[in-house]
C-alpha cells in the first residue's frame, strides 16, 4: 500500500443555481489543481457535495461527502466558514482504485469566492501505483 500526503490551497467560486444547491469550481495556483464539485445545502447549513480533483491531465480524484459538512457565520461578518471531510471515491490515472479521505476548511464571502484549505492521506494499493 502507497500513502500519499495531499496538501492543497485553492481558490475559487460557489456559484449557485437555487437557494440549496450550487456548484464549486476552484483552482490551484501555480500548480493548477483543479476541483469541480456539486453542493447541496440544508437551511442550518449542513451540505453535502460529489465532485472530482483534476491533478493533471488524465489523472483525477473523485470524492463525496462523508457524513455532512457545515456552512456557518464566522467571526468576520463578511464571510461564512465551512469544514467537509470527503471519502475518496477512486478516480483516473494511477488514482484508479485510490481511496482515503481529504478534509477542507473554507471561508465564503457573499460574492461567492472561495478560499479553500485541503489536507489528506491518499492510499494505493501497491500493484496499482506506477
Amino acid at each position: 500500500m502507497e500513502t500519499i500526503p495531499y496538501a492543497k490551497r485553492l481558490t475559487g467560486r460557489l456559484d449557485w443555481s437555487t437557494r440549496e444547491r450550487g456548484r464549486r469550481t476552484e483552482v490551484e495556483l501555480p500548480d493548477g489543481a483543479r476541483l469541480e464539485s456539486d453542493v447541496t445545502v440544508s437551511p442550518d447549513g449542513r451540505f453535502r457535495e460529489q465532485g472530482t480533483i483534476l491533478l493533471a491531465p488524465g489523472v483525477e480524484l473523485r470524492f463525496r461527502t462523508l457524513g455532512a459538512g457545515s456552512l456557518v457565520a464566522s467571526p468576520d461578518p463578511a464571510l461564512r466558514q465551512g469544514s467537509v471531510i470527503w471519502e475518496l471515491d477512486g478516480g483516473t490515472g494511477r488514482f484508479v482504485y485510490a481511496s482515503g479521505r481529504i478534509s477542507s476548511t473554507f471561508t465564503l464571502d457573499a460574492d461567492g469566492r472561495v478560499d479553500d484549505d485541503q489536507h489528506g492521506l491518499i492510499f494505493i494499493e501497491k500493484e496499482y501505483s506506477t
